[in-house]
């Protein structure tokens, strides 16, 4: 009996380990399954893929446009995965870059964190707002005219800096309200982006830039911001090399204290349309508030958009006696106190 007891013993035992392995096999095989079809769809070929999630867009919606794209097995898998994840409803919209290499948790991963496609590009120093809307439509789904129109209807309440400047200023003057606070910088800013989020960004970092330091100086100075900027731009307009910009900055304000024309070529460029490489004498007479050939004291408003440096030089100019210069052809500029010295050495410059 006893002998009998231990065989079914051993019996149990052995169909006990059968179903224990058995159901690790299966629990195996439920898993190599699972990432099978939930992996990714290629892992050998890299076939990219654009897809845009558009606002309002649900998790069903994401799952077709991946399904028709051929990026996922089973819309129904992408689903309940992200359901899973606590994601359904944490899919960012904007374009996202995503290939067949990609496992669905990859892609809940990037879809919910909005790691979308970026564009970056760069603002120069002295670019006007037109040469600004050229260069960032050329990047983005919009015209520079929608670029213009978007700015100028803009709401600026969340800048203060630019409510000080439609109090101080005569708008009708001036072609552009904006010109001059849109900071040159290099901007990264996901593709399909509103003009408006553009324009914003840039406005951002002007006020960023403009930090109390700065803010401090200028209520020392006798100008007001908008004056200073001004002043910068027609810095950023006239001086290449940094080391000239505060000379430029002196013979400004040394004209201007005395009330002689600033006489900046810029600002006819700035007034011309196509913004001619070469002014001829004509051009000296056309008729506009930014003429500083015929009108005394500061333009309108700024002629560009100028960068830290000259408007740090706006707000520290050289201590000379300047009140004339001109540019060489390496960009450098002679600088002189009195009419016969400018003319002296320009002669002195032809022989």
């Amino acid at each position: 009996m006893g002998s009998l007891l231990k065989i079914n013993s051993h019996k149990r035992h052995n169909s006990v380990a059968v179903i224990v392995m058995v159901i690790f096999i299966l629990f195996l095989a439920s898993i190599s399954y699972w990432q099978e079809i939930t992996g990714p769809i290629d892992k050998s070929e890299f076939n990219h893929y654009q897809i845009r999630v558009k606002p309002g867009f649900s998790s069903n919606q994401v799952a077709n446009l991946l399904d028709k794209k051929g990026l996922i097995r089973d819309p129904l898998l992408f689903k309940i995965m992200a359901k899973v994840k606590g994601v359904e409803a944490k899919l960012q919209t904007g374009y996202y870059k995503l290939d067949t290499s990609m496992s669905i948790n990859q892609m809940l991963d990037k879809l919910s964190k909005g790691k979308v496609i970026m564009y970056q590009f760069s603002i120069p120093e002295g670019f006007t707002i037109e040469e600004i809307a050229q260069r960032v439509a050329g990047q983005f789904e919009f015209s520079a005219d929608e670029f213009l129109i978007t700015m100028k209807n803009l709401e600026i309440k969340n800048y203060p800096f630019l409510k000080d400047v439609t109090e101080e200023v005569n708008l009708n003057n001036r072609n552009y309200l904006l010109e001059g606070y849109l900071f040159p910088e290099t901007y990264r800013i996901a593709k399909g982006a509103e003009v408006k989020v553009i324009i914003n960004q840039m406005l951002n970092e002007f006020k960023d830039k403009l930090n109390q330091n700065l803010i401090s100086k200028i209520k020392k100075s006798d100008y007001n911001l908008d004056q200073i900027i001004t002043i910068a731009s027609l810095i950023e307009a006239e001086a290449k090399y940094d080391s000239e910009r505060r000379l430029v900055s002196s013979v400004i304000y040394n004209r201007l204290e005395i009330g002689m024309p600033l006489q900046i070529d810029a600002t006819i460029q700035y007034i011309i349309p196509g913004h001619k490489d070469k002014i001829l004498y004509s051009d000296l007479t056309l008729k506009s508030p930014y003429n500083i050939y015929q009108n005394l004291g500061l333009p309108p408003g700024p002629i560009n958009n100028p960068g830290l440096a000259s408007i740090k030089a706006a707000l520290n100019p050289a201590d000379t006696d300047y009140l004339y210069y001109f540019a060489l052809d390496n960009g450098e500029h002679k600088f002189s106190e009195t009419y016969r010295q400018h003319i002296r050495l320009q002669n002195e410059l032809k022989y």
